[in-house]
C-alpha cells in the first residue's frame, strides 16, 4: 500500500475492523500456543531478559522452553511470550 497514489478511502480497512483483525490473530496465536504447551513433554522452563536502550527505556522478554514429540523425534521448542 505504501507508495500507491490510487488508493481510494473505501479500499483501506476503518480501525475498528484493524483492532477486529488483529485481536483475531492474537487469539489464533494464544491458542496455538496452549496447544504446544499441552503437547510439551514434561515441564516448561521459562527464562527472562532484561534490558534498557540508551534512552532507558526499560525493555523484558519472557521465553518459554519445552520439548515436544514430533514424528517420532523430541524436538526443543522456545516461544517468546
Amino acid at each position: 500500500l505504501y507508495g500507491c497514489n490510487n488508493i481510494a478511502d473505501q479500499d483501506l480497512p476503518h480501525q475498528t475492523k484493524l483492532i477486529q483483525m488483529i485481536f483475531w490473530e492474537y487469539e489464533q496465536e494464544y491458542q496455538k500456543t496452549l496447544m504446544q504447551f499441552k503437547s510439551a513433554v514434561g515441564r516448561i522452563s521459562f527464562t527472562s531478559d532484561c534490558w534498557s536502550d540508551p534512552n532507558l527505556a526499560s525493555f523484558l522478554a519472557l521465553t518459554a522452553h519445552f520439548i515436544a514429540h514430533e514424528n517420532g523425534h523430541l524436538i526443543l521448542h522456545n516461544r517468546l511470550l
